[in-house]
């Protein structure tokens, strides 16, 4: 450790002067035994002298004629310790023994290059430090105690002679003046005040003036002195302090070096020792999955002797076995010839996986490898055993569906706050379902329970669906009724989305709960977390939502259909007008359907609500498990897009041809009720009845309006008068317009209100395709007639000559050839 060399410093200035009396003697700092010591204040408070030990430090000043190597610590003691071994009490001991050895040596310098005699005589010790320091802090602890008194009397008049005024005033300022030197802290003095208070009882005398600052400079030349010598003294004391700490800093920073050297070794040895370790750590994991292997196939093997040996003795005792009667509990337990694994409802999920292994094994006789190494007599066995096998598969399977279907029938509201809550009394045991829909997995992928599923569902939450035929019978039986309830059957599609929304959104949250995989860490310790995919959920939803919806007999679509049917049985013009109303009601309540059938598929995807495990295997299943998700969702969604679409193109399509008719009719009968005539049109190769530029807006077959003008024989017999009292007449020209603006907004609510699939072309053309049709009629069918009528009514005869420009418009009109 480098050191800057210290500048040694002689104890020539160790002595001072006192004044006291006028008289100046000169004396060793051992003879100042009547003046207090200052501590030196620094930047970090005061230093304490009191930390060094009396017996190690007893140094004296440096020599100024001393050498860096000389006053430099040795550390010998230090240094012959073993850096390897020695412990950090024996380098803190062999360190204070170093300071004590550099504290003497120093002193000894201090001695020598003072030569002896009277300077080693007048050299301070720190025993004489120490002593003049606490008469230091006794006198300024006596001063801050009178520093009341003392700031009393600096302005206290003094009474008595010139001579007691003089010399009492004298002593009081010499105790103001120790009392801003001792203790700069106390307020209430300063020196220009000081100055002040001397000059005050001096007067206009010269002498006098003269004597008084005499004394002062005496008074402040011996404390100038004394501070000059604690300065003195406390940087002798730093300097010790600074070498011992520098002797016990080498000792920290060997054992730093020494720790710093064992840590670089120990992660070396953690480096080279880890990658064994991991080494180690794959093959026992390998060693495991060997071992979980052996005993999946132990455990297989045991179960088909189990199973072989059933089926030979059914086979030997020529009576059958009741399999069906033994799973479903109909037969006690104490008479059942089966295994309890089988016959016990609380073993069916261990049932169902053995099975389902055992129908495994099943499969695989067809292969080369198993197929040619059986004897006719093993062939024979195996063939009983799998039918026995496979008896028992459909006998566990039917158990398990009934106790799901006893279970969901009971009812019961839906509670998924927490497992508890599904044991409730008023609650539906979604646990037991989950259970059972664990087991069911294992046999066809839970296919039969997911159409059992749907159905129970079907049956007993739509009812107006699932009795739809009898339905169907009720309306033709109100056929032959001359009013139409409109109002009633929209309000009875109405609550029949309304039923399908919230049946939907209650049910999807009890597929997400029952038919997911339960979540890892909770509960029993036999689920696995890939025993059920958490696709299934929206596999099931899909199957729901087809059923419910696109079953071409009791499907929500099918029921639409047959109500716009019943309509048209009608036959009249406003059953007409209400089937648009209709329709609309129809694409706005399915819009709103399924949008919120979407953001309920979307809230099942439960991957990030699983407990995840600690290990990365876990992990890396449950990342699979969440793409499967992601993916499930997003065909699903695609599936109720497909299907919304499908609904509302089929239905604008009926709309749109129907309100194209209505309008051709209501246009035409406005210019019928004024008693005009309509020439009826020839069927012709150009002249169609669909309009092929708007396939994409209303389907391939969209409904064009004939061209049906006024009869002009009729409109000429009529005349003038007959014109502007019938078909010119503003209420009859308002009326198609109002008819139109009626249809434009029906058309807006009907095309305008899709969920992104080319809407805004679609609406666009059928605003097009009205307002086309709305021209031809206000042209082709009734102004054209009605301007070549009027050319024909009028007489026209040219004028003999051009009017003259400008005329008068005083002056009668100009003959322009017409009456």
């Amino acid at each position: 450790m480098s050191r800057q060399p210290r500048r040694a410093q002689g104890n020539a200035d160790l002595n001072w002067s006192i004044v006291k009396g006028g008289a100046t003697a000169t004396t060793a700092a051992s003879s100042s035994s009547s003046s207090s010591y200052p501590t030196l204040a620094t930047s970090g408070g005061l230093y304490d002298l009191d930390t060094l030990n009396e017996d190690l430090v007893t140094a004296q000043r440096p020599s100024p004629s001393a050498f860096h190597d000389i006053t430099e610590p040795k550390m010998d003691s230090l240094r012959a310790l073993n850096k390897n071994k020695a412990a950090f009490k024996d380098m803190i001991r062999a360190a204070d023994a170093d300071v004590a050895n550099h504290a003497a040596r120093m002193r000894k310098l201090n001695e020598s290059a003072e030569g002896g005699g009277a300077a080693g005589k007048d050299a301070s010790s720190w025993r004489e430090r120490e002593e003049r320091r606490r008469k230091w802090d006794a006198k300024a602890d006596a001063l801050k105690k009178e520093a009341p008194t003392i700031l009393r009397l600096a302005d206290t008049p003094i009474e008595g002679t010139q001579a007691e005024v003089t010399k009492e005033r004298m002593a009081r300022w010499q105790r103001a003046l120790e009392l801003y030197v001792y203790c700069p802290e106390e307020k209430g003095v300063d020196w220009l005040k000081l100055l002040e208070k001397l000059m005050e009882g001096c007067g206009e005398d010269e002498e006098e003036m003269l004597e008084a600052l005499s004394q002062a400079s005496q008074v402040c030349t011996n404390l100038l002195d004394q501070t000059s010598l604690a300065s003195r003294d406390a940087t002798d004391a730093m300097t010790e302090a600074e070498d011992a700490y520098h002797i016990r800093l080498e000792a920290h920073t060997m054992l730093a070096d020494r720790v710093s050297e064992q840590a670089e070794k120990i992660e070396e040895q953690f480096r080279t020792n880890g990658r064994a370790a991991l080494k180690i750590g794959q093959q026992l994991e390998l060693a495991e999955a060997k071992k979980r292997q052996c005993d999946t196939a132990s455990l297989l093997i045991r179960q088909w002797w189990m199973m072989e040996n059933l089926a030979e003795q059914e086979e030997l005792s020529g009576e059958e076995l009741q399999v069906n009667e033994e799973v479903r509990g109909v037969i006690p337990s104490s008479s059942c010839r089966m295994d309890p694994l089988f016959t016990r409802p609380e073993n069916s999920l261990e049932a169902a996986k053995a099975l389902k292994a055992l129908r495994t094994v099943v499969k695989s006789r067809g292969n080369s490898a198993s197929g040619t190494l059986l004897d006719p007599m093993s062939r024979h066995r195996f063939d009983v055993t799998s039918k026995l096998i496979q008896r028992t598969s459909v006998a566990l399977e039917s158990r398990l569906l009934n106790s799901f279907s006893e279970i969901y029938v009971t009812g019961g509201t839906y509670d998924f706050s927490s497992p508890d809550a599904a044991s409730r009394p008023g609650r539906l045991n979604w646990i037991q379902l989950r259970n059972l829909a664990m087991a069911l997995s294992n046999f066809d992928g839970g296919r039969g329970l997911h159409k059992r599923y749907v159905q129970m569902v079907v049956s007993s939450r739509f009812p107006e669906l699932h009795h739809g035929k009898s339905g169907n019978d009720d309306s033709d039986s109100d056929e032959d009724d001359d009013h139409l309830d409109m109002d009633s059957m929209r309000q009875k599609l109405s609550n029949l989305f309304h039923r399908v929304n919230e049946v939907c959104t209650a049910e999807f949250q009890l597929i997400s709960n029952v038919f997911s995989s339960p979540p890892v860490g909770k509960g029993d310790a036999t689920f696995d977390v890939t025993s059920l995919s958490d696709a299934v959920p929206f596999q099931v939803a899909r199957t729901l939502l087809q059923r419910v919806i696109s079953d071409p007999r009791d499907g929500l679509q099918a029921r639409i259909n047959d109500l716009l049917e019943s309509i048209d049985r009608r036959g009249d013009f406003d059953a007409g007008t209400k089937k648009l109303d209709t329709f609309v009601v129809i694409h706005e309540k399915a819009a709103g359907l399924f949008t919120m059938l979407k953001d309920s598929a979307q809230t099942m995807l439960m991957a990030n609500n699983k407990s995840r495990g600690d290990e990365d295997q876990r992990s890396e299943e449950y990342q699979a498990v969440s793409d499967e998700n992601k993916r499930a969702v997003a065909s699903l969604i695609q599936y109720l897009t497909t299907q919304e679409m499908s609904l509302s193109s089929s239905h604008r399509r009926g709309y749109l041809n129907l309100e194209l008719r209505l309008l051709h009719h209501e246009c035409c009968y406005c210019l019928d009720r004024t008693g005009a005539k309509l020439v009826i049109p020839k069927r012709g190769k150009d002249n169609g009845r669909h309009n092929q530029s708007m396939g994409q807006a209303g389907g391939p077959a969209t409904y064009e309006a004939p061209v049906m003008p006024l009869d002009k024989h009729h409109l000429k017999k009529i005349g003038f008068s007959g014109l502007l009292n019938g078909v010119l007449k503003s209420s009859v020209l308002r009326q198609p317009l109002m008819h139109a603006t009626d249809s434009l907004a029906r058309a807006r609510l009907m095309f305008g209100m899709g969920q992104g699939f080319g809407d805004m072309d679609s609406t666009a053309r059928v605003i097009t395709g009205i307002f086309s049709q709305m021209c031809t009629f206000y042209g082709n069918s009734f102004l054209f007639p009605i301007i070549e009528v009027l050319g024909d009514l009028l007489d026209t005869k040219p004028p003999a000559a051009p009017p003259n420009l400008p005329f008068d418009e005083n002056s009668p009109a100009p003959d322009l050839g017409v009456d």
